[in-house]
Formats: structure tokens, sequence, C-alpha cells
């Protein structure tokens, strides 16, 4: 597998981005809306390394939890995989538990993604290889 990004969860995705500017990342892409999810993505870079910007727009969002214990803070890395399924089944025998079956990833040109939480890690998002930015 291979890192596609670090998740960044925002109270405020603008300001976020600007103070990532700062640090020499640029806009890869610019906010957007994923309903399934009720929150605001935006993928900044720097070199080899991506984030994806994630603010939770409201108390509907699955998110607005975290964001409300953590504030703004680092929270998931995504890896790219060329086969979804085999990875979630290899994972969950290590001791990962799916926490979000593959859906469809509206902010990542349609790609299919999944999430899994180990107790030593923390959370993983698979991003199917199709889903390439």
């Amino acid at each position: 597998m291979k890192l596609h990004h670090v998740g960044y969860l925002t109270k405020n995705l603008q300001d976020t981005r600007r103070e990532f500017a700062l640090l020499g990342f640029w806009v890869e892409q610019e906010a957007a809306f994923d309903p399934l999810r009720k929150l605001d993505i935006a993928f900044l870079r720097n070199g080899a390394y991506r984030v994806e910007l994630v603010e939770p727009k409201g108390e509907a969002s699955p998110l607005f939890p975290l964001l409300k214990k953590y504030k703004n803070t680092p929270y998931h890395l995504c890896y790219e995989t060329d086969s979804l399924g085999e990875e979630i089944r290899r994972m969950e025998q290590g001791g990962y538990r799916v926490i979000q079956e593959p859906l469809d990833a509206p902010c990542i040109q349609g790609g299919t993604v999944a999430f899994l939480i180990h107790p030593d890690m923390g959370i993983v998002e698979l991003l199917g290889r199709e889903g390439r930015l």
C-alpha cells in the first residue's frame, strides 16, 4: 500500500488552509462538500505530501464528536490499495475493525473508501486504486 494522505480535522477549513500555506502547502483540490458524511474536504500538497482538510458541517456529521473532543488535529492516515476488499480482510486478520464499510468518496474523484480502527494505531482509511487524485 502507498500513503495517499493524512486526514486533518479542522473547525474552519479556510483558516487551517491559510496556516498550511504558510508551511509551503498549495491547494491541490478546492473544498467540496461530501453529502454522505456532511463535511467539506480540501486537498493540499507540499511536494510528495498530501493533507486532506476535513471540516464537519454541524452536529449531523459523523465526525462532529471527534472535532468537539480533539479540536484541530491529524486524525487518520489514508492508504491507497489495488484491492480494497482483500486489504480489508488482511487488516481484519491483524486486529483492525471496520468502522465504515466501503462507500463512494465523492471528493476523491469517485473513489471508494473504507475506514478501520486498531487500538494501537487509531483510524486508517483505505482508498480503492481507482480513486487517485
